[in-house]
C-alpha cells in the first residue's frame, strides 16, 4: 500500500509502474493484468486516452478491462470535482524535480518519449534538481524553457552553408519552433496510442560494444523511464538527415557540435547520457523515437572527427577529462523488419562523467559557427546543462541579471549537490553477475555428465537469430556439437552468418519448414531424402535472402504469422515427436545472438511452440549474448512461462567468448584431432570432417584411427575407458576399432580364416573388373563380423577402408560415396588406392552383386582408369549353412562356423587369463565365454537356466525378456529401442534425479546380464536393446517353454497385444518392420538359408510345435493389429489353403489382402492360387470318389473356380507389366531398393489353371473318350474352332453338362491362346535374358523345369506327338495339303520351333546330332514352298534362324541354305515389316547377316545395318523393357574369325572348352573367359573407338564414315571422361543389339 500512497494526484503524471501498482494493489486484479499493461507501455497519459477495446486487444479479458475503465473514469471525475487537486497538480508541475535519467531510459537504458517530457516534468531527462529548495527556485525561474520543450530530439538537418546559423541561434530557433508545436495532454495521449502501432525496440546497452543489439528499421525506441540515479543514461535523438548540397565538412562540424553540446551538458549535470543520430521525431515527420538511420560511407570519418575536435571545443585543461568521459562513436547496424541487413546505421555517442574524473569542475565549451561560408570557433563560451529533454546554455540568457544569478546558483549550490549524488550513485554496489554460470552451462548442456562424449543428451536442436560479424569467432563450439537440425531466423545466414561459419568445416543441408509438412505419411522415405540423423538439417524459418524465388524471401513479422507460422509450428511438432527424437534425450538450445525487442518476433513464437510440445523448459537451454538481451527476452516471455523457470534455464552472465571456450573444453576426447587416409603414392592425405560427413552411408576407418586422442593423455581415464570398451565387446556388443587398438598382453585373437581372407583379397585377378567381391559366410554369433573388422583394421594403411553403416541405403548413393572415397584428394588419371568396403548382412545375397554393378556404373560415368580393382567388397553374410553357401563361389568365399580350431581354443584360454586379471566379473562376459567353450550347448543352457531362475513372466521384465528372445532368434539384427523399453517398463515418467529418469539397467536387475545396448542406424540413429547372443536367445525360448509354459505363440501374442509397442516413439518403425519380418519373411536357399520354407521360421515353428490353431490365432491378431498390412492377410490366406485346406477362409483373407494392396502382383497371384488350390482339391475329391463323370453342379463350380483363378492370374500379369508397383510402408520381405524382380508367378498360375480345365472337360462324356474324335473336339473347343452346340449329345446328361459349359464358352474358347501366350512369355524370359547372378539362376531353374513339365501336358492336347503323327500317316499315307501344313505347324509347336526364342533354345539344349534341327528346317522349307498367305515374314525369319542354328549344331548338314539366300530372305522380311515394327527378331537377324566383313568400305548393306541397329534398340525397349530391368540380355552368338555363317559362334561352343572346369560361371562373370587362348583363337577382335558421348562405336569406311553403336558390357579402365580412344573388343549379338566384350585400348 505504501506504493499507492505515492501515486501522483494528476493521472497524466503516472508512470507505467504507477499504473501497474494501481491495477494490482488497489483494483485487486491479477498480477498478469498489471504485467500486460506494463509491457504495453501504459503510463497515466496513455491510460487517460485508451478505450476498453484497446485493453482487450492487449490480451486482458472483458471483465477486468471494464473495471479498469470504470475506476479510471471515477478517478478523473474526482480530480475535476476537487479544484485543490488541480492546483496541487499545477504546483507540482511548476516545482517539478529534476527528471530521472532512468525515467528517460528505464533500468535497461530505454528511451524517453517527447510527449511525456512536457506533462511529466518530474520525469524528464535533464539534470537532477531535486531535494533542494534552491534547485526548485532555479527550475521555477526557468520553467518557460522546459514548458516550451516538446521533443527530446532535434532534427539535425545539415543545411547549405548560406543558411547555417550559429549554434546559439539554432537553439533559439528550436525553442521557437517547439512553442508553435505545443499540444494538450490529450493530444499527447493520442500520440502515445499511435506509437503503439509500430513495434518497440530498446536502446543499445550503455557504454558497451560488441553486443548483439541491432535496431530494426522504423521500429520505435521505447519511452519507458525509471527513477533517476544519474547512472541510467539520458537520451537525445537527432535525425541527422543530410541535404544534397551539404559538404563533408558541414556534416562533420554539425555532428561535432551536437555531440559536444550534449556531452558538456551531461558532464555538467553529472549524468550518463547517449546521443543518437538517425532517430526521428514527430517534428521531422516521423514517430517520436523512430529508427531511420544514417548512410555512412566511412565510420572512420566520424571517429576521427570526434577525436580531433576536443581541442576546438574544450579548454585545454579540460580536454583530458572530456576524452575520458566521451566515448568514441558507436555504429549500430539497422536491420530491415524481415531481418535482412540494411545499408544504414545509427551513430551513438555515450557520455560517462565519472566522479573520479570530473570531481567538482564545470566545463565550458566553445561552439563552431558557420560565418561567411566558413566554420569558425565561437568567441564566447557556453555552459550547457541538461534541462528537461534538451541541453540548455545557462550563459545563453540575454537577460544579464538572470544569467548571472542562475550561473551563481548552479555553481554554488546545484553543482555541489550533483557532485555528491554522483559520488553516492557510483559507490552503490552494482548488480552482481551470476556466479557458477560456467558450471551451470556445463551441467545443462551435457545433462550432468560433464563431457560431450558421455552426454545424457543424444541430440541437440539449435534455434538462433541474427548474428554479427564479430560474433562468429566465438561460435566455434557449434562445429563440435551433434546438431540434429538448426532453426535459423537469419535470412542472410548462408552468406554472412552462423550457417556460413558452420558449413566451412561441417556439412549441413539447407531446408525450409515446408520440407517437413507432409512427412507423417512416409517417415522412412523422408528421413532418407533429407539425410536426417546423418547430416545436420539447417532450416530457414523466415526465408533466405540469397534466393531469387519470391516464395522464399524473408517476411515482416505480421506477414510471417500469416504465411509461415503454421509451418514452423508443424515443424516443431514433428521434431518433438517421440518417433523422431527420443523423449527427454534431446536438448533445444536457443542461441540469442541479437536482442529480441518485438513481441511479434518469430523466434518468440518458436519458443512457445517448443515450450508447449516439451511441456516446459526442462529440455530447453537459452544462451543469451548479453545480460540485457536476457532481461528483454524474459520480459517478453512473461506471458508464456514463469520468470524463475526461464531464469533457471538461461545462460546470460557469460560472454560469447566464455561460452565458446567452456563448451569447446567439453568436446570429444576419443576422436583424433586430424584423420588421415592412405594414398596411392604411399603418402597420407587429411580427411576433412566436412568431407567425411558427406559419406553418410560409410563409416571410414582412417590409418590413424584412435591415435592421438586427448583421453590417452590421462592414464586413469584411459584405463577406465579401455575397461568399459572391452567389457561391452566381451559381453556381446559389436566390436569397435578401439578393441583392436588397445595394447594388451595377448593380442587380439586372429582367427584361422583370417589368412584365407588375406590370400583372396590380395590375390591379383587377370580380369579388368573394377569391383571385386570376397564373401565371408558365417553362423550367427560366431565372430564373422569381428573377423571382417579385424582384417580391415590390419589393412587400414594398405587400403582405404570403410564399413557400410546402413544396408538399407540406396545402392546408387552408396556407390557414389564409395567412389568419392576412392578418388578423394587423388589426381585425375592417377593410380588409385582400392577401397576395402565391409558390407555386413545384406538382406539377400544377390544384393551385393547389384551393388557391384552400381559401383561399376559410377566408375564408368566418372571415367576412372584402373589396372587393379578400385573397390574390394568384403561381403560378410550370416548363413545357417556357411559351408554350403561358400561352395556357390568357392574361389572367392570363406566359411566360418560355430566351431573353433585347436589353435583358436588355446588363444581363447590365454585371453581369458588376461581378462581375469583386468576385469572383476569375467564370468558375465557370456559372448566371449560361449566362444571360449567352443559353443558348448551345455554351457549356454546353464547360463540361461541360472539367469532366468525365478523369472516372473507376468512382470514387465519377464515379458520384455521373452519378446526380445523371440525377436532376436528369428529376425537378424532385431532390437527394441531403449526409449521404447523404458516406456514399456514404466520409466521416464518420474525422475529420480535432476538429470534423468531411472535407468533401464536398474529396473531389469540381473536379467541385464543377458541384454546389451547396441547402436541402430536404420530409421534414424538410436540405442537399442537385444539379447547378447543368438544362441542365448534360442535357449531362452526353450527355457520359457519348458520351465514357464510360455510357448512361442504366447510370446508372439504378447508382442502383438502390447499397444505401447505401436505408439509413436524412436525405433517404432524398426520394431514394426522386425515384427512383420517375424511373421512374414520366408527362408530361401538362394539367400543362404538352410531350406526353402512356405512360411516364416516362427510360423513354421508354431505350426509344428503347437498346431494350426495357434498359427491362426497369432496371424489373426497380427492382422487386426496391422489392419492395413496386406501381407499378413496374404500369409493367413496361404496358411489356410496350403496347410489347413480351408479354402473359404483362405479366400476371405486373400480378398482382404487384395483390397489392401490393389496394385501388388504378388497379392493378386495369391488370390489366384487360392482359387486354383480349391479347384485342385475339388478335383481330387472327385478322383478319390472314383467319379468318372461330373454333375452339372460340380462342373459349374469347377469352371467358376478355374475362371476366377485365371482372372486373378491375368491381373497379376498386368500388374507385373506395369512400370512399377506402389511401395508400401509395410513391405518387409526385401529392401525397398532391392533390384526389380520380375514376378512370373501369374503366368505359371494361368498355365496350371488351364491344364486343370482340360482335366475338368475330360470328365464330360463327349470329351472323355480316348478316341481321336474326342481329342480333336476338345482341342478345337479350347482353340476356339468348335462351338459346343455342334457337338452331338446322346442323352440328357450330355445336354445338361453342355448347357453348363456354354455359360463359360468365352473363357473356354480362349484357353489355348492364353496358355500359348504364357508359354511364349517364358520362352522369351528364359532364352533372351539371363539372371544377374548365379543365385537367382538356381531359383529360376526350378520354375523353368516346372514350365517344361506343363508344356509337355499342353502338347499332348494341342500338338500330337511324332509317334501319333507317324501312326496317322500310316493309316492315311496321302494327306491333303491343308492337313499336311497343319501337321507341320503342330510339329514345330510341339518342339517349340514355331517361335524365335524356341529355336534359339536349340543352341543350349545339347542337340549334338542336329537331326531335330534338320527336321525343323525341312518343315519350314515346306511351309515356304506352300504358302497359305501373302506375307510369310514369321516363317521366313524362323527359317533363316533355323539354318544358322543348324550350321552351328551340324555344320556339315546338306539342308543348310546358302548365306546369300538367307540374306535375301532377311531383306524380304524387313521390307514387309519396315523400320517401325514392334518385333525385334527381323532386326536381330539383320545385325547378324549384314555385319560387314570389310571395315574400310561402305555399301548399301552398311547403311542398311545402321538402320537395323538403331531400330532394334527401340523395338527391344518396347517389347522387353520391363523385363530387362531385372535381367540382362543374352548374347546368342559371338563373332568368329571365319566367313559366312561359320563366323557365328554360340556360347555352348565356348563352354565345350571348359567341360571339366568347375568354375565356368566364375570365368564368365569375371570376364576371365576372354583371356583363355582357345577363346582368343576362336573369336574375332573388332576394332572401334569410344565416342564423345561415352559410347562404343565400330566405324566403317575410309572417306565416308558410318558409326555403328555397340553396347559395352563394361568399359572399365578405358573410360576417361569424354576421351576418344581406339579400342578392340569381342562382339556379341543379342536381341538388344550388338554387345562389346573385353574392351582393350589399342593406342
Amino acid at each position: 500500500m505504501s506504493r499507492l500512497c505515492n501515486l501522483p494526484d494528476n493521472l497524466t503524471e503516472w508512470t507505467k509502474e504507477h499504473v501497474k501498482d494501481w491495477v494490482v494493489d488497489q483494483l485487486k486484479l491479477d498480477q498478469k493484468c498489471g504485467n500486460i499493461l506494463y509491457n504495453e507501455d501504459v503510463c497515466g497519459m496513455v491510460l487517460e486516452g485508451i478505450t476498453k477495446e484497446d485493453i482487450n486487444e492487449m490480451g486482458i479479458k472483458a471483465g477486468p478491462a471494464a473495471l479498469i475503465i470504470h475506476k479510471r473514469n471515477e478517478f478523473i471525475k474526482g480530480a475535476k470535482l476537487d479544484p485543490k487537486l488541480a492546483t496541487v497538480a499545477d504546483d507540482k508541475q511548476i516545482s517539478s524535480q529534476r527528471p530521472s535519467s532512468s525515467a528517460a531510459n528505464g533500468s535497461d537504458g530505454k528511451l524517453v518519449n517527447s510527449s511525456e517530457s512536457k506533462s511529466q516534468a518530474s520525469k524528464t531527462d535533464s539534470g537532477k534538481f531535486t531535494k533542494n529548495s534552491s534547485r526548485q527556485n532555479h527550475n521555477r525561474k526557468n520553467i518557460k524553457h522546459r514548458a516550451e520543450s516538446d521533443s527530446s530530439t532535434i532534427s539535425c538537418q545539415v543545411e547549405t552553408r548560406d543558411n547555417l546559423a550559429t549554434s546559439t541561434k539554432s537553439e533559439e530557433n528550436e525553442t521557437k519552433e517547439q512553442k508553435c508545436k505545443q499540444q494538450t495532454s490529450a493530444d499527447d495521449a493520442k500520440k502515445q496510442l499511435d506509437i503503439r502501432s509500430k513495434p518497440r525496440c530498446e536502446t543499445y546497452p550503455f557504454d558497451e560494444r560488441h553486443t548483439g543489439t541491432r535496431y530494426i528499421q522504423n521500429y520505435v525506441l521505447s519511452p519507458e523511464t525509471g527513477p533517476s540515479n544519474l547512472i541510467d543514461p539520458v537520451h537525445e535523438f537527432k535525425l541527422f538527415t543530410l541535404t544534397e548540397n551539404a559538404s563533408e565538412e558541414d556534416m562533420k562540424k554539425k555532428f561535432a557540435n551536437e555531440v559536444f553540446r550534449f556531452s558538456a551538458a551531461c558532464m555538467n549535470s553529472r549524468t550518463n547520457g547517449t546521443i543518437h543520430f538517425g532517430v526521428g521525431d514527430t517534428r521531422s515527420g516521423y514517430e517520436h523515437g523512430e529508427i531511420i538511420g544514417v548512410s555512412v560511407d566511412s565510420t572512420d570519418k566520424y571517429v576521427d572527427c570526434l577525436h580531433n575536435s576536443f581541442v576546438h571545443y574544450f579548454e585545454q585543461k579540460d580536454v583530458p577529462d572530456a576524452e575520458s568521459s566521451i566515448r568514441p562513436p558507436r555504429f549500430v547496424e539497422i536491420l530491415n523488419p524481415n531481418q535482412t541487413s540494411s545499408t544504414k546505421l545509427i551513430i551513438e555517442v555515450d557520455v560517462v562523467p565519472s566522479y573520479r574524473i570530473c570531481g567538482s569542475k564545470l566545463y565550458h565549451i566553445h561552439m563552431m559557427n558557420h560565418v561567411n561560408k566558413r566554420w569558425m570557433k565561437s568567441k564566447e563560451k557556453h555552459l550547457f546543462i541538461r534541462d528537461g529533454s534538451s541541453s540548455r546554455d545557462i550563459l545563453g540568457n540575454k537577460n544579464t541579471m538572470e544569467r548571472e544569478a542562475e550561473y551563481r546558483r548552479f555553481f554554488t549550490e546545484t553543482l555541489a549537490t550533483l557532485v555528491e549524488e554522483r559520488r553516492v550513485a557510483e559507490e552503490k554496489p552494482q548488480k552482481k553477475t551470476k556466479k557458477q554460470e560456467g558450471y551451470k552451462l556445463v551441467r545443462m548442456i551435457t545433462g550432468g555428465s560433464g563431457m560431450m562424449d558421455t552426454s545424457y543428451y543424444q541430440w541437440y536442436i539449435l534455434v538462433t537469430n541474427k548474428s554479427q560479424q564479430n560474433q562468429t569467432q566465438n561460435l566455434e563450439f557449434l562445429k563440435e556439437m551433434n546438431w540434429f537440425c538448426v532453426l535459423e531466423f537469419d535470412p542472410e545466414s548462408v552468406t554472412n552468418g552462423v550457417c556460413k561459419l558452420y558449413r566451412e568445416e561441417r556439412t549441413a543441408n539447407l531446408h525450409f519448414p515446408s520440407h517437413f509438412q507432409e512427412i507423417d505419411t512416409a517417415i522412412r522415405e523422408n528421413i532418407e531424402q533429407l539425410n536426417l540423423y546423418t547430416q545436420t538439417s539447417w532450416i530457414f524459418c523466415n526465408g533466405r535472402s540469397d534466393l531469387d524465388d519470391q516464395s522464399y524471401k524473408p517476411l515482416l513479422p505480421k506477414i510471417w504469422y500469416k504465411e509461415r507460422a503454421a509451418d514452423v509450428r508443424k515443424l516443431v511438432s514433428f521434431l518433438c515427436r517421440p518417433d523422431i527424437m527420443p523423449k527427454g534425450k534431446f536438448l533445444v538450445v536457443f542461441l540469442l545472438l541479437s536482442k529480441v525487442d518485438d513481441r511479434r518476433d518469430p523466434i518468440l513464437e518458436t519458443f512457445c511452440s517448443f515450450y508447449q510440445e516439451l511441456k516446459g523448459t526442462e529440455d530447453i537451454l537459452c544462451i543469451c549474448e548479453s545480460e540485457q538481451t536476457f532481461l528483454r527476452w524474459k520480459d517478453l516471455m512473461l506471458c508464456t512461462c514463469e520468470s524463475q523457470e526461464l531464469t533457471e534455464r538461461c545462460i546470460s552472465a557469460l560472454s560469447l567468448d566464455e561460452v565458446n571456450a567452456t563448451i569447446l573444453k567439453l568436446k570429444s576426447v576419443t576422436r583424433s584431432t586430424r584423420r588421415f587416409l592412405p594414398s596411392a603414392t604411399s603418402a597420407s592425405v587429411i580427411l576433412q570432417k566436412k568431407e567425411e560427413e558427406l559419406l553418410t552411408a560409410l563409416e571410414v576407418l582412417c590409418e590413424n584411427e584412435c591415435e592421438g586422442t586427448e583421453i590417452e593423455s590421462d592414464q586413469n581415464s584411459f584405463k577406465e575407458f579401455q575397461k568399459s570398451k572391452e567389457e561391452q565387446f566381451y559381453r556381446g556388443g559389436k566390436a569397435s576399432w578401439w578393441n583392436f587398438y588397445f595394447s594388451t598382453k595377448v593380442p587380439f585373437i586372429k582367427r584361422d580364416s583370417y589368412s584365407e581372407l588375406d590370400v583372396m583379397i590380395n590375390a591379383k585377378s587377370p580380369s579388368a573388373m573394377c569391383v571385386k567381391i570376397i564373401n565371408l559366410f558365417h553362423h550367427p554369433g560366431c565372430g564373422g563380423t569381428t573377423l571382417a573388422m579385424h582384417f580391415l583394421w590390419e589393412s587400414r594403411k594398405k587400403f582405404r577402408c570403410a564399413v557400410l553403416k546402413n544396408s538399407k541405403e540406396d545402392f546408387e548413393e552408396i556407390s557414389r560415396q564409395v567412389i568419392h572415397l576412392v578418388t578423394y584428394k587423388e589426381t585425375a588419371n592417377s593410380d588409385y588406392l582400392p577401397v576395402l568396403l565391409l558390407v555386413d548382412d545384406f538382406e539377400e545375397f544377390e544384393n551385393v552383386h547389384v551393388l557391384q554393378n552400381s559401383i561399376q556404373s559410377i566408375v564408368a560415368e566418372k571415367g576412372l582408369r584402373f589396372e587393379l580393382p578400385l573397390v574390394i567388397i568384403l561381403n560378410c553374410m550370416r548363413s545357417q549353412d556357411p559351408v554350403r553357401s561358400s561352395k556357390r563361389s568357392v574361389l572367392d568365399s570363406v566359411a566360418l562356423k560355430h566351431k573353433l580350431s585347436f589353435k583358436e581354443q588355446n588363444l581363447f584360454e590365454l585371453k581369458l587369463e588376461e581378462i581375469e586379471e583386468q576385469h572383476s566379473k569375467p564370468e558375465n562376459f557370456y559372448s566371449f565365454m560361449i566362444m571360449k567353450s567352443n559353443f558348448d550347448k551345455k554351457y549356454i543352457e546353464k547360463v540361461v537356466c541360472n539367469s532366468l531362475k525365478d523369472l516372473n513372466i507376468v512382470t514387465k521384465q519377464g515379458q520384455l525378456i521373452s519378446i526380445l528372445a523371440l525377436l532376436n532368434w528369428y529376425v537378424k539384427d532385431s532390437s527394441i529401442s531403449v526409449s521404447k523399453c523404458e516406456e514399456f517398463l514404466g520409466l521416464g515418467q518420474v525422475k529420480t534425479s535432476f538429470w534423468g529418469p531411472e535407468k533401464f539397467e536398474d529396473v531389469m536387475g540381473t536379467y541385464c546380464n543377458l541384454l546389451i545396448r547396441v547402436e541402430v542406424e536404420e530409421y534414424g540413429r538410436y540405442e537399442g536393446i537385444r539379447i547378447i547372443h543368438p544362441l542365448i536367445a534360442s535357449r531362452c525360448l526353450e527355457e520359457l517353454k519348458h520351465s514357464y509354459n510360455l510357448p512361442k505363440s504366447k510370446i508372439a501374442l504378447m508382442l502383438l497385444c502390447q499397444k505401447i509397442f505401436l505408439q509413436r516413439s524412436i525405433g517404432r518403425e524398426k520394431l514394426m518392420q522386425d515384427t512383420w519380418c517375424l511373421l512374414i519373411t520366408r527362408q530361401r536357399k538362394e539367400h543362404g538359408d538352410e531350406a526353402d520354407t512356405l512360411f516364416s521360421p516362427l510360423i513354421e515353428a508354431i505350426q509344428s510345435e503347437e498346431g494350426n490353431d495357434q498359427v491362426v490365432n497369432v496371424l489373426t491378431e497380427a492382422s487386426n493389429r496391422f489392419d492395413q498390412n496386406p501381407f499378413i492377410s496374404q500369409v493367413l490366406a496361404r496358411h489356410y489353403y496350403l496347410i489347413v485346406k480351408d479354402y473359404d477362409s483362405a479366400l476371405n483373407w486373400a480378398t482382404k489382402a487384395k483390397d489392401r494392396a490393389k496394385d501388388n502382383s504378388y497379392v493378386a497371384d495369391t488370390l489366384g492360387q487360392v482359387f486354383k488350390s480349391k479347384l485342385k482339391y475339388k478335383m481330387e475329391c472327385i478322383e478319390i470318389a472314383k467319379q468318372t463323370v461330373v454333375t452339372s453342379e460340380q462342373l459349374r463350380e469347377l469352371l467358376d473356380l478355374a475362371q476366377s483363378a485365371s482372372d486373378a492370374f491375368k491381373e497379376s500379369q498386368y500388374l507385373t507389366e506395369r512400370k512399377g508397383e506402389t511401395k508400401y510402408e509395410w513391405e518387409t520381405q526385401s529392401s525397398k531398393r532391392k533390384r526389380d524382380v520380375y514376378n512370373t508367378s501369374g503366368y505359371l498360375g494361368e498355365i496350371e489353371a488351364a491344364l486343370y480345365v482340360i482335366d475338368i472337360l475330360r470328365m464330360i462324356p463327349f470329351f472323355s473318350g480316348k478316341d481321336e474324335l474326342s481329342k480333336m473336339q476338345l482341342m478345337h473347343l479350347l482353340s476356339g474352332n468348335l462351338n459346343l452346340g455342334h457337338i452331338e449329345k446322346t442323352n440328357s446328361t450330355d445336354e445338361e453338362l453342355c448347357s453348363v459349359a456354354e455359360e463359360y464358352n468365352r473363357y473356354l474358347i480362349n484357353i489355348q491362346i492364353t496358355t500359348k501366350t504364357a508359354f511364349e512369355f517364358f520362352e522369351d524370359y528364359f532364352v533372351h535374358f539371363k539372371t544377374k547372378n548365379i543365385e537367382r539362376e538356381i531359383a529360376e531353374f526350378k520354375i523353368r523345369r516346372k514350365v517344361s513339365e506343363c508344356f509337355s501336358k499342353y502338347t499332348k492336347v494341342f500338338c500330337p506327338s511324332q509317334t501319333e503323327s507317324k501312326a496317322a500317316r500310316k493309316s492315311k499315307p496321302k494327306l491333303s495339303l491343308p492337313l499336311e501344313l497343319e501337321e507341320c505347324r503342330r510339329f514345330l509347336e510341339f518342339h517349340k520351333a514355331d517361335r524365335f526364342a524356341g529355336l534359339l533354345e536349340f543352341l543350349t539344349n545339347n542337340h549334338d546330332d542336329g537331326q531335330r534341327m534338320e527336321e525343323i528346317v525341312s518343315k519350314y522349307q515346306f511351309l515356304l514352298q506352300n504358302p497359305t498367305m501373302k506375307k510369310l515374314g514369321r516363317q521366313k525369319q524362323n527359317f533363316v534362324l533355323a539354318n544358322i542354328i543348324l550350321n552351328c549344331v551340324k555344320p556339315k548338314s546338306k539342308l543348310i541354305e546358302s548365306y546369300d539366300k538367307l540374306r535375301d530372305l532377311s531383306k524380304e522380311v524387313l521390307k514387309d515389316v519396315g523400320f517401325d515394327s514392334h518385333h525385334v527378331e527381323p532386326y536381330f537377324l539383320a545385325s547378324l547377316l549384314f555385319w560387314p566383313t570389310k571395315y574400310n568400305e561402305i555399301d548399301d548393306d552398311s547403311r542398311f545395318l545402321l538402320k537395323c541397329i538403331t531400330t532394334i534398340k527401340h523395338s527391344f525397349r518396347g517389347c522387353y523393357g520391363r523385363m530387362s530391368r531385372s535381367k540382362h540380355p543374352v548374347a546368342h552368338f559371338y563373332l568368329g574369325k571365319k566367313d559366312g555363317m561359320d563366323r557365328f559362334i554360340q556360347k555352348a561352343k565356348i563352354d565345350q572348352f571348359f567341360d571339366k572346369e568347375l568354375r565356368l560361371n566364375t570365368l564368365w562373370q569375371s570376364g576371365e573367359i576372354w583371356k583363355e587362348q582357345r577363346v582368343k583363337k576362336l573369336l574375332l577382335r573388332v576394332n572401334g573407338r569410344t565416342g564423345e558421348d561415352n559410347k562404343v562405336y565400330v566405324e566403317f569406311g575410309s572417306a565416308e564414315k558410318i558409326k555403328i553403336p555397340v553396347r559395352p558390357v563394361y568399359l572399365g579402365k578405358l573410360r576417361s571422361g569424354l576421351s576418344i580412344e581406339k579400342i578392340s573388343f569381342y562382339l556379341g549379338f543379342s536381341m538388344d543389339g550388338p554387345i562389346a566384350y573385353d574392351i582393350e585400348n589399342t593406342n
